[in-house]
């Protein structure tokens, strides 16, 4: 027998997709998100509702991103859920429905900006745990050709960079419709790319700002990055800092970087 949606899922899904395209989320999350789950057969209705709402918060509201999650979820539960966030604790789900769907607020888009190696990954994923949003790195909607350049020690250029900044640009616009929030690491390094995200006036940007000497100490010791120590220098070369963004100092903490993002952007 087909499980049907909880009441609090379907609430989710009516928010996040339009009305033509709700009948079709609703089937694959029962069908295809219920039935043909390893787990399924001693059906657990917590583990499942975890599971739908990673799935729909990684799709926001698109069936073919919410096919995608639904075929990450079937080669392991556990991706989904922590690609959604929702790994770190039991409640991350709960907790996030519950803002979501009381929500009447525009959506908030925080880019960690920043050279190769200051720390934008660390921080950016350490605060969206704290935010309960979701986290995105840049770094994963680069094409196979720039991964191989970069790969090979060859500095990207602007034609490069173009597909990469609209892909990004895609999914800020995405977030910013269905009022969802986001971190997105990203190096960011010239006004232009920043234009580019900046969507409109829910993305605030966050530049980690470091020495040359401060960040290649760092790269000579990181492992297994496509990013070579060598390359730094191209970065530093084309970085134009940012005249309208929160500086943070990377010298400090992780945890004491979040504190402060918090703190001065009010989250």
């Amino acid at each position: 027998m087909t499980p049907k949606l909880s009441p609090r899922t379907q609430q989710v899904l009516e928010k996040l997709f339009e009305p033509e395209d709700r009948v079709e989320g609703a089937r694959q999350l029962t069908e295809e998100c219920g039935n043909n789950l390893p787990f399924c057969s001693g059906y657990d209705e917590l583990k499942m509702e975890r599971i739908r709402f990673a799935v729909l918060r990684i799709s926001i509201g698109y069936t073919d991103e919410l096919q995608k999650a639904i075929d990450l979820a079937q080669r392991d539960w556990r991706d989904v859920l922590m690609w959604a966030g929702f790994g770190h604790r039991l409640t991350a789900h709960s907790e996030w429905a519950e803002r979501f769907l009381a929500s009447k607020e525009e959506s908030k888009i925080i880019v960690l900006m920043g050279v190769s190696g200051s720390g934008k990954t660390t921080v950016g994923s350490l605060l969206a745990i704290r935010l309960n949003w979701m986290y995105y790195d840049a770094d994963n909607f680069h094409s196979e050709e720039n991964r191989t350049k970069m790969e090979s020690g060859i500095p990207l250029n602007d034609q490069d960079r173009a597909k990469w900044l609209a892909k990004l640009h895609g999914r800020i616009k995405r977030y910013v419709a269905k009022k969802q929030n986001m971190v997105l690491a990203c190096s960011a390094l010239k006004e232009s790319y920043r234009q580019t995200l900046r969507v409109n006036d829910d993305v605030r940007f966050v530049y980690l700002r470091g020495t040359y000497k401060q960040i290649e100490g760092r790269m000579k010791n990181r492992k297994g990055h496509y990013m070579k120590p060598e390359m730094l220098k191209s970065q530093f070369e084309i970085l134009e800092e940012p005249k309208d963004a929160l500086v943070v100092d990377i010298s400090k903490s992780p945890k004491e970087i979040v504190a402060l993002i918090r703190e001065e952007l009010e989250l």
